[in-house]
């Protein structure tokens, strides 16, 4: 496969849950609709541009590019296109895709189902070192933005504009406010189960933003064999040491040249997904077009521990969450006197509204900006204190937005 650089073409993964249609509680059947052409079961099927294969639980499925690709808004269209033909697989199981970062009335530790078929060498590792019956484990669906470099200069641009960026997103994307039926004061609750969910292990995801490594050298030696040494007890055959233990926020992927952002909540529908990742590259578009020195002094003027905290109280407080930190701040021209996320998101769109990608996408980026993030509405709809019902009502909501690529609404 050619080689790309920084900003050619992008890999984008989006999850979804399967829910029963009239109870809405999660359905754990990945295994009889990802069926190979003989009718057995897979791991991975294609839809035209798009393959489906499975996760951890079989009630979620991954939808993503199966190739690298340049053209987001064809890319939206064949999400869509993916998700119709899913659904019409699952309706004879009286079952169809749901969005959102979590289920919002899910009992992992009775609903909770893991893959039976093929290998499972690595599934069972796994839960035999962390018990893989919690939420940070059966219940996240997520977006991931996988970005392209060629070598290890445009790797030291791009991870260290990442670093600056990725406490602010879940301003953007989060939408799991509510867990267990709960409203738990986060409006990415996605984020907080999942900075735990390995803790025994507390080198895998650190935290959560990476450290400031700009060499690939620095990179095997500071994250990926520091993380290896620390599960090397627990996991004496090496089965679980490779780069994708590490479970940072974003994490080089030098099997495929890239660093993948793993922050974001899954959204109502891959508009707002693609909405969301175009204002995302556009704006490390904009950070990795400075000066490469300039770049690094940002990204190292915090400790990772101190952008672990802006991006908790972003978690929480989304928009409303106060600037702990003001490197983007500075960067975008804000003044003294504005202090919040949702400000400094307001500055940098206004700032990037030129670029073809945010121009693109002003409806979508408008309507997260004006009527808040999916989680904000759906805390709107249901308020803190929700009902069995309203639970179900906002479920089969989430689900029809998906499938007829609707904004959801309050």
């Amino acid at each position: 496969m050619k080689t790309l650089s920084l900003f050619e073409a992008f890999g984008i993964e989006l999850e979804y849950m399967i829910v029963d249609c009239d109870t809405l509680r999660p359905r754990p059947i990945a295994e009889s609709i990802l069926l190979d052409e003989d009718g057995n079961t897979t791991q991975e099927i294609s839809l035209g541009t798009i393959d489906v294969s499975n996760e951890l639980a079989t009630h979620v499925l991954e939808f993503k590019t199966a190739v690298p690709t340049s053209d987001l808004e064809k890319l939206e269209r064949d999400f869509h296109d993916a998700i119709t033909e899913m659904n019409e697989r699952l309706a004879p199981f009286n079952a169809k895709l749901a969005p959102g970062g979590i289920h919002p009335f899910m009992d992992p530790s009775v609903e909770g189902k893991t893959w039976s078929e093929g290998d499972r060498t690595i599934y069972d590792a796994y839960d035999r070192i962390f018990g893989c019956s919690s939420h940070g484990w059966f219940n996240l669906q997520s977006c991931h933005i996988n970005l392209p470099f060629a070598n290890e200069e445009e790797f030291a641009r791009l991870h260290a504009a990442i670093i600056l960026i990725l406490p602010y997103l879940p301003a953007l994307s989060a939408s799991s406010p509510i867990i267990e039926g709960e409203y738990r004061g986060f409006l990415d609750t996605r984020i907080d189960v999942y900075k735990n969910n390995q803790i025994k292990v507390p080198e895998i995801a650190g935290n959560i933003i990476p450290e400031p490594i700009f060499s690939f050298k620095d990179y095997q030696t500071e994250i990926l064999q520091k993380t290896y040494k620390a599960i090397a007890p627990y996991d004496p055959d090496g089965i679980l040491q490779h780069e994708w233990l590490n479970s940072r926020g974003a994490i080089a992927r030098f099997d495929r040249n890239a660093i993948e952002i793993r922050l974001l909540d899954t959204q109502e529908n891959p508009t707002q997904d693609i909405g969301i990742c175009s204002l995302i590259i556009a704006l490390l578009e904009s950070l990795c077009a400075l000066d490469i020195e300039t770049l690094k002094d940002f990204a190292t003027r915090y400790t990772p521990k101190e952008r672990k905290e802006q991006l908790m109280a972003i978690a929480r407080d989304g928009y409303e969450a106060d600037l702990l930190l003001r490197d983007l701040a500075e960067l975008f021209g804000l003044k003294s006197n504005e202090t919040s996320v949702g400000e400094l998101w307001a500055k940098i769109v206004d700032a990037l509204k030129n670029h073809p990608r945010v121009a693109k996408r002003t409806e979508a980026l408008g309507y997260i900006l004006q009527e808040g993030s999916l989680a904000e509405r759906i805390l709107a709809r249901v308020g803190k204190t929700p009902t069995q019902e309203q639970l179900k009502d906002t479920v089969e909501h989430l689900s029809n937005c998906l499938a007829n690529t609707e904004a959801f609404t309050n």
